[in-house]
């Protein structure tokens, strides 16, 4: 099945839907996606249930300890190896994928760019981060997206290497050979791999005025498993990081409309799930962006936004949602060197099947940004975050079939989220070659095979700068903690390091050299995991 135009349509209907309320005459704008449908667009609309296999009751299935049960039935979407090991319930052997896509590489590239989403979750919500570790707190809106204003594109005319009219280009292409000793995050199924991985990147900036900008980019990549071929990439991988955006001046207020739009398969995204190397999904963030500038010293931000997952596999099927939000950001200078303001935003979160109950996320909680010196910054905000749904998930009705209602009701999920979050960021450039930064979070997210899970992350991220001739350095660390909703809850903790070698040839030509390690430790049986990932590559800036 040819997933990338299937993936590049569903972006496309997220785009046309949400830009319809706009009415700026923009709609020009969506042919930077591809349009091509393909005939296979029917085959992906009706996702089938898993069925138990060999002609099993569900009710025999109880006899099964109840730790390892409920593991296999809240979870089993993001565990089908595990499920075939316990009950045989499902046979499928899926790919882990990491997406190396490199930007333009520039003077400033770091593993990150090659370890897309290190030591983080806090993405595939809908009223957070798309893509988190791609930029900071302090880079993105309520909204998880990052604005773009002409006066940052007028800064940035020198990363573009050629130009057609008033439209400036950047293109770069790389080619990676990456180790991998566990490509599908198992602990007793361990299997290696050695992955091709080309890539290609494209950045197009056109000023229109001194008022306007328009901004398209897009990272494409492909990935080619020399002893496991059925993993290999079916079509093209899109990068979260692709975006097209049109920023305006009108008066007093600064107008941003974006859209980011990818395919990703990678399964690592998401700390919950085991025993699985693929997750395929598209997903696509839209929206509307105003900044009013009332006077010198108060700002009001607010937009909307609206996000769409897709999943392609069957077992993710459940997951399908919509999800609309509103928000608001006042913000007041009272000082040089500080600024406070208040973060509101709202979601109402829509699944496709009825086996997931509908929901809504409110975000409420003051913030401030403080410029402790020239050479460190602190951003910290926190508040209230309820995440309620409107009844019990059931996540597969045609699983639990010969349940009794006592039986059933074991493995529903009728639990909301009334807690607090909190994101800090703290940030120092030591001197023109150091620079490092210390970021936290707590958030609630939308769960898999559950209906929220809570997410404690914190993450160390270090650049160093020419510490040899024409070489970067980038060290990483993290650890998580997350605990799942539902009446068999999972706990469990990931933790891991990275490092990133960066050696720029000429102006044109890096080398990469990349290595990650990650373990988790979950009180499910056969939760846990580590790995070991290896990366050497080279990129070309046309």
């Amino acid at each position: 099945m040819d997933l990338l135009p299937q993936a590049a349509i569903k972006i496309i209907y997220g785009v046309a839907s949400a830009f319809a309320f706009s009415r700026l005459g923009i709609r020009a704008l969506h042919l930077c996606f591809f349009e091509r449908q393909s005939p296979m667009q029917n085959a992906i609309s009706s996702p089938s249930h898993n069925t138990m296999q060999g002609g099993r009751a569900a009710s025999d299935i109880l006899k099964v300890p109840a730790e390892t049960f409920m593991y296999c039935i809240i979870c089993r979407v993001a565990t089908p190896v595990r499920c075939s090991k316990t009950m045989n319930l499902c046979s499928r052997n899926c790919i882990l994928l990491i997406f190396t896509m490199a930007l333009a590489l520039g003077p400033t590239a770091k593993s990150q760019d090659f370890f897309r989403d290190f030591g983080t979750s806090r993405s595939s919500g809908g009223f957070g981060p798309v893509t988190p570790s791609e930029y900071s707190y302090l880079e993105e809106t309520v909204s998880g997206l990052r604005p773009i204003a002409p006066s940052q594109q007028g800064e940035t005319d020198e990363r573009y290497n050629f130009a057609l009219g008033p439209v400036r280009f950047c293109i770069a292409a790389g080619v990676g050979v990456e180790f991998n000793d566990n490509i599908n995050l198992s602990d007793d199924n361990r299997e290696s791999d050695v992955i091709f991985r080309p890539s290609l990147s494209l950045d197009a900036g056109w000023k229109i005025s001194e008022m306007s900008t328009l901004h398209f980019g897009i990272e494409i990549g492909y990935a080619k498993y020399f002893d496991h071929s059925q993993y290999d990439t079916n079509g093209l991988l899109i990068s979260p990081t692709s975006v097209l955006a049109f920023t305006f001046e009108i008066g007093a207020f600064d107008i941003t409309i974006r859209d980011r739009g990818s395919y990703q398969e990678d399964a690592y995204d998401d700390p919950t799930l085991s025993n699985i190397a693929r997750y395929r999904r598209a997903e696509n963030q839209i929206g509307i962006e105003v900044d009013w500038a009332l006077n010198q010293n108060v700002d009001l931000v607010f937009g909307y936004d609206h996000y769409n997952l897709w999943p392609f596999d069957p077992e993710f099927s459940a997951d399908e949602r919509a999800v609309e939000t509103i928000f608001f950001t006042p913000a007041f200078q009272v000082a040089p060197a500080v600024k406070i303001g208040a973060v509101a935003a709202f979601s109402w979160i829509n699944f496709k099947e009825s086996s997931r109950q509908d929901g809504t996320n409110l975000l409420l909680g003051p913030y401030i940004d403080w410029k402790i010196s020239e050479v460190m910054t602190l951003y910290l905000e926190g508040g209230v975050q309820q995440l309620n749904f409107d009844g019990a998930s059931t996540f597969d009705e045609d699983f639990f079939q010969g349940l009794t209602d006592e039986e059933r009701a074991l493995f529903t999920d009728d639990e909301d989220s009334s807690s607090w979050y909190m994101k800090f960021e703290l940030n120092h450039r030591a001197n023109d070659y150091f620079s490092h930064r210390l970021l936290g979070s707590k958030t609630a997210e939308i769960g898999i095979g559950s209906d929220f899970y809570d997410l404690y992350h914190i993450e160390y991220v270090a650049l160093w700068k020419d510490f040899i001739a024409n070489t970067e350095f980038s060290p990483s660390v993290f650890y998580e903690h997350y605990e799942t909703s539902g009446g068999f809850p999972e706990e469990g903790d990931r933790y891991g390091a990275a490092l990133g070698l960066r050696y720029h040839l000429t102006n044109a030509i890096t080398l990469g050299l990349d290595y990650r390690f990650i373990r988790k430790d979950s009180n499910l049986p056969d939760g846990d995991y580590y790995q070991n990932l290896a990366l050497l590559s080279i990129y070309y800036k046309f």
